[in-house]
């Protein structure tokens, strides 16, 4: 079955239990994608502000349609789902290290 490996690496490969730690790249793209959902009502607003002030400052212009707003339910969403994402990352890389560290150190103890 498995040319050259010897029965105990056989039986070791067969009875590993599977990983279950969050990658980092994963982790990592969790916290960015997250911080750029919590981010983009902030940043809506301000480019929407700035565009209104840039428009008014020109001459001959006395009043501009305020109808672009972002919904309050959109912004709601975002603020949540990117700080789900954000919270998901944080709590899988905590609990993976505290098992990961726990695993280690049963595999300590039983190597002695």
């Amino acid at each position: 079955m498995y040319p050259g490996a010897s029965l105990e690496t056989i039986d070791d490969a067969l009875t590993r239990r599977p990983e279950r730690n969050m990658k980092t790249p994963i982790a990592v793209a969790l916290i960015v994608m997250g911080g750029l959902l919590v981010m983009t009502p902030p940043v809506s607003d301000y480019l929407y502000q700035r565009n209104v002030v840039a428009l008014l400052s020109h001459p001959g212009i006395q009043s501009v349609n305020l109808d672009g707003k972002m919904d309050d339910l959109y912004r709601i969403g975002c603020w949540l789902t990117g700080s789900v994402m954000i919270g998901i990352a944080i709590f899988a890389s905590l609990f993976s290290s505290s098992e990961s560290a726990e695993h280690k150190s049963v595999a300590a103890t039983q190597a002695a």
